[in-house]
């Protein structure tokens, strides 16, 4: 394990560690409600970086987040699950009881794992999974991190069940730039939800009838909650009663910096409060030049940073996370894709709130179609690119060492007939249990077609992505280990030398959409040795392997060695009977 701070908080972590290992008898058997599982409290700032011990346990159980009871996965009986807060510089360790019958694992989602990339948590790239019914511990660095970020599952679209949480890294007061610009903050969790688990789901889509339609959810979440409709709920005999909406409870006058995460498995989203506008301050962990907006596009993993004021009339207001359904299959018929908050201040009672959206339609003559809520389909996109520039300037990355164009699409196997996603004609199939930061100790090994690996050789390269969707719909495309910088995001095809590019102090950020026929550009700098993933976040196509890998530094990355007890990892093998793409099946 590498130290990355002082020699007294190396040996602390040396002593949770033996202390947690000579307690395996009695330290995980205490109650989800005990001390131990206990939600840390937000943490207070020391002059010195201290090591953040979180204790989890990984359960599965039946929940109805929106008044419909299904089959769920749960970090100590929470969903969304517990919040890691702490301080840049902190280290963080996480020690996992796996309580479930099946492997799992946890990405740390915004991270770039420096120096710690065997704890980045994929499965088949960088760890072996934690086997069921064990224990395994997650410890690494904040350095240099601050912002919002979040965690989940990163096996068998397990995050989809239920694992997801928020992962805040606080600022020092010395360099915060926003420490006086809000008073108070929330977290804003949204999400699509399903009322079946994947395992069903998925035997569905990795069929030859779905014709590559992903599944579409069957509502929508706002920090793991919100309203159904009893009378529409699919299967029939799902248990449903009435569920409830998020309450936001703000005092008039005060400025409320909101830390908004989009957990979803696939829908993007517009957030708006209503007859509030919103200031944009944040973008994935970068601190921004502030920008006022009336509302969000947010896609899946990805995270921004707003600061409200609340100088409106004293009444209770609408939030709403409104879906982008243009951008999702059209194949439901008891979706509402406007998912709503109550957003209620302080003196104005309990009223639901009357307050009105920016889509407001009139009545509808008889015999015309109702109009489109614009939202539905401003969603599909980023904000715009040439509005977001870092408050903290750099310079665009260059010369450029690497330049590589990626074709996105999709095609119907010649063997199955399933439909599946291919980055440059190839779809990633990995084997969880033969990572390929194990298999890099071998300098001569030859990876195999489908796990489809670049290796990146040369310490410092500047390399350039190409995303080329322009035959497709949107992909929120996410990049592990790094920050980078989008240069450019448009319509049509991106042409070098001919397209506009933002090369003035450009947008740093992990995670950023490909629009629909569109392209978007990215670039990063190969300076930190390790396996990382990249791949769209919408999860279902993640296992339709719209995925690839970079083997950053391979010569650095094999003189580093991988740690004992995560080498260990691969020495149960998968269980028996297991077969890939299953997702949780329920008993």
């Amino acid at each position: 394990m590498k130290c990355w701070h002082s020699t007294w908080l190396c040996q602390g972590l040396l002593a949770t560690l033996l202390w947690t290992i000579s307690l395996h008898s009695t330290l995980f058997t205490a109650s989800p409600s005990s001390s131990i599982f206990a939600e840390a409290a937000p943490p207070d700032f020391t002059p010195t970086p201290r090591n953040r011990i979180f204790f989890w346990k990984v359960t599965s159980t039946t929940l109805a987040p929106d008044g419909v009871t299904r089959p769920v996965l749960l970090v100590n009986d929470k969903y969304p699950g517990p919040k890691i807060e702490v301080n840049r510089g902190d280290y963080i360790t996480v020690i996992i009881e796996n309580a479930l019958d099946v492997p799992t694992s946890f990405h740390w989602h915004g991270l770039t794992m420096r120096g710690d990339p065997w704890y980045d948590g994929v499965p088949g790239m960088n760890q072996c999974p934690i086997p069921a019914g064990t224990n395994f511990t997650y410890a690494f660095g904040t350095d240099n991190m601050a912002g919002t970020h979040w965690w989940h599952a990163h096996f068998e679209n397990q995050y989809i069940d239920g694992l997801v949480g928020a992962m805040i890294i606080r600022d020092l007061p010395e360099t915060d730039p926003f420490l006086h610009a809000y008073d108070e903050e929330r977290i804003v969790i949204i999400s699509d939800w399903y009322h079946q688990a994947t395992g069903p789901l998925l035997t569905q889509y990795l069929s030859p009838a779905s014709n590559g339609f992903e599944p579409v959810p069957n509502n929508g979440l706002i920090n793991g909650k919100h309203t159904f409709d009893c009378s529409t709920v699919q299967p029939t005999d799902l248990p449903c009663k009435q569920g409830e909406r998020a309450l936001f409870h703000f005092l008039p006058n005060r400025r409320y910096r909101l830390r908004i995460i989009n957990s979803s498995a696939a829908a993007p989203f517009m957030f708006s409060i209503d007859e509030h506008q919103l200031q944009v301050i944040e973008a994935d962990g970068t601190d921004l030049n502030p920008i006022m907006v009336d509302s969000v596009p947010i896609n899946a993993g990805q995270r921004y940073s707003v600061i409200v004021t609340t100088n409106q009339e004293l009444k209770n207001y609408w939030m709403r996370a409104e879906m982008g359904t243009s951008c999702l299959p059209n194949t439901t018929t008891n979706l509402n894709p406007v998912i709503l908050g109550e957003v209620r201040y302080r003196g104005a009672g309990k009223a639901e709130p009357t307050s009105k959206g920016r889509f407001n339609p009139g009545p509808v003559a008889k015999g015309e179609d109702a109009p489109v809520n614009p939202a539905f389909t401003d969603a599909c996109e980023d904000l715009d690119l040439y509005m977001l520039h870092p408050l903290k300037p750099e310079p665009i990355l260059e010369p450029l060492t690497h330049s590589v164009q990626i074709k996105l699409s999709f095609k119907r196997d010649a063997h199955d007939k399933v439909v599946r996603g291919y980055m440059n004609d190839i779809t990633y199939s990995g084997d969880p249990w033969r990572p390929t930061i194990a298999q890099n100790l071998n300098e001569s090994v030859i990876y195999e077609v489908d796990q489809h690996v670049m290796k990146i050789e040369k310490p410092g390269a500047i390399v350039q992505i190409i995303f080329d969707n322009s035959g497709g719909g949107e992909h929120p495309f996410h990049l592990h280990g790094h920050v980078f910088q989008v240069i450019a995001q448009g319509d049509g095809r991106y042409v070098e030398g001919k397209t506009p590019i933002n090369a003035v102090n450009p947008l740093r950020r992990d995670t950023a959409t490909v629009p629909q026929n569109g392209f978007t550009v990215i670039r990063f700098k190969a300076d930190n040795p390790g396996v990382w993933a990249l791949h769209c976040h919408i999860e279902w196509h993640v296992t339709t392997g719209l995925v690839m890998q970079f083997v950053e530094l391979p010569k650095e990355l094999r003189a580093m060695g991988i740690p004992k007890h995560v080498g260990r990892l691969c020495e149960t093998g998968p269980p028996k009977g297991f077969k890939p793409d299953t997702g949780f099946m329920p008993k």
